[in-house]
């Protein structure tokens, strides 16, 4: 288990010094969406009016926006959606498969098979956690106003929520 956790630091330690590389979104602008590449969505040139496919950015007008408060709420849900969407699946499958491994192949070993019982276990309890807590502050934005819920067919597409502040260009 000890020997998993310089795997996991090293992607960690790549996800913080490769922004630009990790994430990137669209949010709504006066009407218009607007497209960005990287960890923040301001401050730079963005496309206006472009849209997110192939992994770039595609058409708009580049422009240069200037931060604003609300950029602050974009930015934390592209991380979080980033974070929920692209690490959390695939390093939940990989410590259930290395946990029913250790199941599997415990052979007589008593400890080896609660270790693997424990580490699935503590895997699904992680995923409803993380998931959950997403969903209760979502729910919590959107009575406010902060945030919309969107409908089912939208959801694979922008998420469960948007958030919804004035960004003016």
């Amino acid at each position: 288990m000890k020997k998993i956790a310089p795997f996991f630091l090293l992607i960690f330690l790549t996800g913080l010094f490769l922004p630009s590389v990790i994430l990137a979104g669209t949010y709504q602008a006066d009407g218009q969406t607007v497209c960005y590449e990287g960890l923040v969505p301001c401050g730079k040139k963005v496309a206006v009016g472009g849209s997110w496919q192939d992994g770039k950015c595609v058409g708009g007008t580049p422009t240069l926006i200037h931060c604003q408060f609300c950029h602050f709420f974009v930015m934390i849900d592209g991380i979080f959606k980033f974070v929920l969407v692209y690490l959390v699946p695939p390093i939940a499958v990989l410590m259930m498969v290395i946990g029913g491994m250790m199941f599997y192949f415990a052979g007589g070993s008593p400890n080896m098979m609660s270790q693997g019982k424990s580490l699935i276990k503590s895997v699904v309890i992680g995923i409803f956690l993380a998931y959950g807590a997403y969903m209760i502050i979502g729910f919590a934005l959107t009575a406010l106003g902060a945030a919309d819920a969107n409908s089912i067919k939208d959801i694979f597409q922008d998420g469960v929520f948007t958030i919804n502040c004035q960004v003016e260009l």
